[in-house]
This record gives C-alpha cells, sequence and structure tokens, in this order.
C-alpha cells in the first residue's frame, strides 16, 4: 500500500503540466508503473484468482462500481494513453485493497495506518533536513521533494486525523500496533508542524473536521457533553490568544479579491459548469479536466472533487462516487450496533472519511485517480467492510494481539 501511495505521489523532479497531459514517460513515471505492476503481479501469484463468484456486501460493489465507471470514461478521453495508466492504478489499488479484506484482518489495517504515519512524519524531518527547491509561486510554504504544498498537506492532514484518534483511543480494544504515547505524541507533533508549515487551507480544515469528529465519537452521552464544552472553551481561548495568526494562516497575505475567489478557483468552476452542461450524463473521460482546465485557465484539475468527477465522468460517475461516500459513512455509523463494538476502527473511519470531503471541497484528489486520497478512499471501504465483521474477530481486540488470519 505505501509503495502505491510512494511511487504515485513523491516527486523527484519538476516536469511541466502540459508534460503531464501528453502522456510522454520518464524514467519515474516508468518506475510508478512498475511499482504498480510488481503489486499487480504479487495479488496475482500470491492470491490465485478463481472463477468461482463471491457474494459481495453493498459497499463493496459500490468499491467496484465507481473502479468500473473510472476505468470505462478512460477509453473515451482526450488523453488516452494518461487515463488508461491511471484506469489501471485504479484496478490495482482497487484489487490491493479487497485482497487485505478477504485474506486478512483488521489488523492489517491499522498496521498500514501506523506505518503511513511512519512516512509521512520521515517525509517531514527529510524536507526539514534536505530541502528542495520550492516552487515559484509557493516559496514559504513547506513540502518535501517537489511535491507541491496542496499534496503535502493533504499527506499530512491524514496523518494527523490518524494520530490523534490513536492518541485519544490509546486504550481502546483495538487489534494491530500499540506503540507507547511518547511515539505517537512525537510522530503526531511532527505532522501537525509540517501541516502548519504547508500552509494549506484546505488540509487544516480537513484536519479539523477529522479531529472533531474523532472527539464526538471517541465518548459517549454525559461524557461527550463535556468534551464539547472543553473544546468549546479551548477554541475561544485559542482564537482570542492566536486570532491573528490563524487569520494570517488562512489569508497568507493574499488580496480580498483574490481570496473572494478562492485564489481563482470560481472562475474555474464556473468553466467546468459550462463544460459539464455540454456532456451532463458521462462526460469528457477520464484525467481530461486536467488537460482541459490547464489549456483554459492555467490550473491542472477541478480543484474540487465532485467537480472533477463531473467533467470526467458526469453524472454517472458522480453518483457513483457520492454513493461510495454515503456507504461508508453508513457503514462506520452502523458499527456501533456491533457487539463487542470496534469503536477504534469506526473512529478512524468516519473522521478520515470526513476530513477528505472536507479537504476535497478545495482539492480534487478525492475525485481523481492514482493519488493518496483515492488510495484511501478504497482502503475505507475495505476498512468499514471488514469492521462490519468484528465479531468474527473478537478474541483479537486485545492489548497483546498477534498475528491472525481471517478466515471466511
Amino acid at each position: 500500500m505505501l509503495a502505491l501511495i510512494v511511487a504515485s505521489e513523491y516527486k523527484f523532479r519538476l516536469r511541466a503540466n502540459d508534460e503531464s497531459v501528453s502522456g510522454s514517460p520518464d524514467v519515474f513515471i516508468v518506475l510508478e508503473i512498475a511499482a504498480y505492476s510488481a503489486v499487480a503481479a504479487y495479488l496475482f501469484f500470491r492470491f490465485r484468482p478463481t472463477s468461482r463468484i463471491r457474494r459481495a456486501d453493498w459497499l463493496t460493489c459500490s468499491a467496484y462500481a465507481y473502479a468500473a465507471v473510472l476505468v470505462l470514461s478512460a477509453l473515451y478521453s482526450p488523453y488516452r494513453e494518461l487515463a488508461l495508466v491511471r484506469a489501471c492504478q485504479v484496478v490495482v489499488v482497487l484489487a490491493l485493497t479487497r485482497s487485505i479484506a478477504r485474506h486478512s484482518s483488521r489488523e492489517a489495517l491499522h498496521r498500514v495506518a501506523h506505518w503511513f504515519a511512519v512516512l509521512v512524519a520521515g517525509s517531514v524531518v527529510f524536507g526539514v533536513v534536505v530541502p528542495f527547491p520550492r516552487l515559484p509561486t509557493q516559496p514559504d510554504r513547506f513540502t518535501w521533494l517537489h511535491l507541491h504544498p496542496v499534496d503535502a498537506g493533504q499527506f499530512l492532514a491524514i496523518a494527523v486525523v490518524l494520530l490523534t484518534a490513536y492518541v485519544l483511543g490509546h486504550e481502546l480494544p483495538r487489534p494491530g500496533p500499540r506503540w507507547p504515547m511518547p511515539v505517537y505524541l512525537l510522530l503526531l507533533g511532527i505532522c501537525a508542524a509540517g501541516l502548519v508549515g504547508s500552509n494549506t487551507r484546505g488540509a487544516a480544515l480537513g484536519a479539523i473536521v477529522g479531529v472533531l469528529a474523532i472527539a464526538w465519537t471517541r465518548w459517549r452521552g454525559r461524557r461527550r457533553i463535556e468534551v464539547a464544552a472543553a473544546l468549546s472553551v479551548g477554541i475561544v481561548l485559542a482564537w482570542l490568544a492566536l486570532g491573528q495568526q490563524i487569520e494570517s494562516f488562512f489569508a497568507r497575505g493574499e488580496s480580498a479579491e483574490r481570496l473572494a475567489s478562492l485564489n481563482s478557483r470560481t472562475d474555474l468552476w464556473a468553466y467546468a459548469f459550462d463544460a459539464f452542461t455540454e456532456r451532463p450524463l458521462y462526460g469528457y473521460g477520464l484525467t481530461a479536466s486536467q488537460g482541459m482546465f490547464l489549456e483554459e485557465i492555467g490550473l491542472g484539475g477541478g480543484h474540487n472533487g465532485l467537480v472533477n468527477l463531473l467533467v470526467d465522468t458526469g453524472l454517472l460517475g458522480a453518483a457513483v462516487w457520492l454513493f461510495l461516500l454515503g456507504g461508508i459513512i453508513v457503514s462506520a455509523v452502523r458499527l456501533r450496533d456491533i457487539r463487542p463494538e470496534p469503536r477504534m476502527d469506526r473512529m478512524i473511519v468516519l473522521a478520515l472519511i470526513g476530513g477528505l470531503i472536507a479537504n476535497s471541497m478545495f482539492t480534487e484528489g478525492l475525485g481523481a485517480p492514482s493519488n493518496v486520497a483515492c488510495v484511501w478512499l478504497y482502503l475505507l471501504a475495505a476498512w468499514a467492510s471488514m469492521a462490519g465483521r468484528a465479531q468474527d474477530e473478537a478474541p483479537a481486540d486485545n492489548a497483546t494481539t498477534t498475528d491472525r488470519t481471517e478466515t471466511r
């Protein structure tokens, strides 16, 4: 899982945007494709596919449906080479998450979450120790390698939400690694500092939404009211003490006109709406928005998950995507009725999907293929589905979990 994320997102060189949509590969594109091919080969030889049809729940079916829409839309994309590569990558991600759901247990999911946090914290340290040249338009925003600060912010927001869940839910029963509290706090401090340094407003909003979701689901009854009151007081005090710094963080020194247009996003969305009305049902094809917006406005991608899908896949793709998001949320909410309740899993799934949706208001990651948000979307679908079978893994939910293989 981490290999796919690094191969897709970590930028080891600067590349012009028009080269990305042209389909012209370089050595790093070849390495990215090789990484996905290696994972696909491993899945094929390790878990031999069979012709026997397995009965799937409705959440799994919606994940398959979303992947199918993306693959089909690649066939009529104006940037067919790029679209077909992205479609194949989506299939590999789907196959990997479904293999985890079929052949592993929730312990594997928590292990992925832990090492993802280590990867992000290590990237922050690397970015401080080995600073790469910043983008000319983003000279003061923290990132690592040649990753755009918006993409780095998305990594950091996910890591902050995960680590907050493990800090607040440290005493809750769950499978998977259980590290000392100082380790979680250290990783959380590094990732939170990186998030502030990236100055990515959408990612900060996503992290805030995710942390609030954790605080809301961690406790119940009177305790929840007490926590809500404490958070309210804390927010007021933080605003009184750091109000000017908070305003500066979200304003980033930009003019009122630029803030009103959300950094030209409103112009882009107006153009996207006009394009959508011309092909409302099926859209223009996978990755079309990246090239169309780049040619028209100079911004690649829809800068909004839903807008991106409406242009690429039309109403069909947007409807399937929204159904998948709703299915993850509904499945996670229903986990409270399971005994024993997998509360930690419920917290993580709801917090991460809430944070990703909030961040998708300003970046297209959740509505685009082959990026960290897309990988986590499929992973959360598998997580919600597996947690629904928590009673089958009840003996593993303790502080001394050992490796177990889930049987079906």
